[in-house]
């Protein structure tokens, strides 16, 4: 494991005993977040026949990312049969790839079901995380005041939490509407108005197409063109349902079969040495030609820099969108946002009713998001400063009995983010089981450093490390993702 152990015997001092309410019971696990890694962790949990717990979510429903993001289109890029957790498979997904309404309805349903749901305390902002070097607990300060104390806490918030929100020159002028897709107001209605998106990625891929359909106008501003796969989406029969649901088999068959479409033929595409690869890039880009009729546009449309290098997107819809009249693609950049627009670098103003900032999340921020102290009063902000790292992207030297569900490196390009979420939780029950009620358990330095190395070394043979800019690396370079 390359951990250390230190025994600890969980016994408070008077001072300390009388500060403690009834709220403040010792808990044997705090877990932050109730998307699909907090409450997966609930569920493994209670297997265990640990119900002395608490799931702490700051918005108000259970779903984490599948909860906030409500854009028009959103949507999973993975396969629903392998997007959902080995333990529960649902045999009656809509389609291939499913919804966000679709999958955080699942996610509810098995809070509910696995008796979770009692356990999740929801509007519950966690504004703090301090190890205590005498009593070795955490206390878990809410942004509201109250305070819990736990033996461990599981930080379970996924990357695509924190929204990255550009400082553009005059944002604060706009009188119309400006927000985040993942901040998308309710009831927003945009039939026969001017949209501007900022932003070409992957929720723009998602949200462009049904919003143009009843916009009078949509203005793309693309600062780098993207990989848009075909996404080949269909529904899944009343019979199709009724075959997964009387057969087992043919659910774990369908599921491994994704997983080993995406090991065995994906995964290579991102090996920097890969014939897949340019086989890949010419159907792609063979994909987009055969639809975007524009030359113009199709020039603006065509990356530079090698397929894998930023994040591969998929969709059905997003080239059949790009070529209706009410749909236009800007690639001169951004000056400045006015009263009532935007104006390119060109000089050029295009007025709009409202702004949607399809910008993507910054992982950083949210991995330093919590002000969480180990020993000493070490903070995590600082060691992740420049580069966070941690042993098998969940422990960091320094803060005993503290898990990352999805920390850094947990992430893959290739495979199904549940898929990880389940084997990271396979390996915190591990490391908690080793501690039982008087221990802790911390990781070496050393240990860390090693395993980090070896990540990188690895990293250095893959398409991300061939000079593209992307949401996976840091500003120097170093990829953490």
């Amino acid at each position: 494991m390359g951990d250390l152990m230190r025994t600890f015997k969980n016994s408070l001092d008077n001072d300390f005993q009388t500060q403690l309410t009834s709220k403040e019971a010792i808990l044997d696990h705090v877990i932050i977040g109730a998307g699909f890694a907090g409450i997966c962790m609930g569920i493994k949990l209670l297997e265990k026949n640990c119900d002395s717990f608490v799931i702490l979510e700051k918005e108000a429903g259970v779903g984490g990312t599948w909860y906030k993001n409500t854009y028009p289109g959103a949507a999973c890029d993975v396969p629903s049969h392998f997007y959902c957790y080995s333990f529960e498979p649902n045999p009656n997904w809509s389609q291939v790839y499913s919804s966000q309404q679709e999958i955080q309805a699942y996610i509810k349903k098995c809070a509910d079901k696995y008796s979770v749901t009692p356990k999740i305390r929801l509007n519950s902002a966690v504004a703090s995380a301090h190890f205590d070097d005498n009593t070795g607990l955490w206390m878990i300060l809410l942004e509201t005041g109250e305070k819990f104390l736990a033996r461990h806490v599981i930080i379970g918030s996924g990357g695509l939490n924190t929204p990255l929100i550009p400082t553009i020159p005059g944002a604060d002028q706009f009188k119309g509407s400006i927000f985040h897709t993942a901040q998308w107001p309710r009831n927003l209605q945009l039939d026969g108005k001017k949209i501007v998106v900022i932003g070409s990625a992957a929720s723009a891929v998602q949200a462009v197409p049904e919003i143009a359909k009843t916009a009078a106008q949509v203005t793309m501003f693309q600062r780098t063109p993207n990989y848009v796969a075909p996404r080949d989406n269909k529904s899944y029969s009343d019979k199709d349902k009724a075959a997964f649901t009387h057969s087992g088999l043919k659910r774990r068959l369908t599921r491994w079969g994704y997983f080993w479409r995406f090991d065995g033929l994906l995964f290579p595409i991102f090996k920097k040495k890969s014939s897949f690869r340019a086989r890949a890039t010419k159907i792609i880009l063979g994909h987009m030609r055969h639809i975007i009729k524009d030359p113009l546009l199709r020039k603006k449309l065509t990356p530079d820099y090698e397929l894998g290098c930023k994040r591969i997107l998929i969709s059905d819809d997003f080239y059949p969108a790009l070529n209706r009249e009410n749909v236009s693609v800007i690639t001169d950049g951004i000056d400045q946002i006015t009263e009532n627009g935007v104006t390119d670098k060109t000089g050029r103003h295009h007025p709009t009713d409202c702004i949607v900032l399809a910008t993507g999340f910054s992982l950083h921020d949210q991995m330093t998001s919590l002000d969480i102290r180990g020993v000493n009063g070490k903070r995590l902000t600082d060691i992740w400063q420049d580069r966070p790292a941690a042993y098998r992207g969940a422990q960091v030297a320094g803060f005993p009995n503290l898990f990352f569900v999805t920390g850094p490196n947990t992430g893959a390009g290739s495979t199904s983010i549940v898929f990880m979420i389940e084997a990271q939780i396979h390996y915190i029950l591990q490391c908690i089981k080793k501690t039982g009620q008087d221990k802790l358990i911390d990781v070496k330095p050393e240990a860390v450093e090693a395993h980090n190395k070896s990540i990188q070394k690895d990293l250095d043979g893959m398409v991300w490390s061939t000079g593209c800019k992307s949401w996976y690396k840091s500003a120097d370079g170093f990829n953490y993702t």
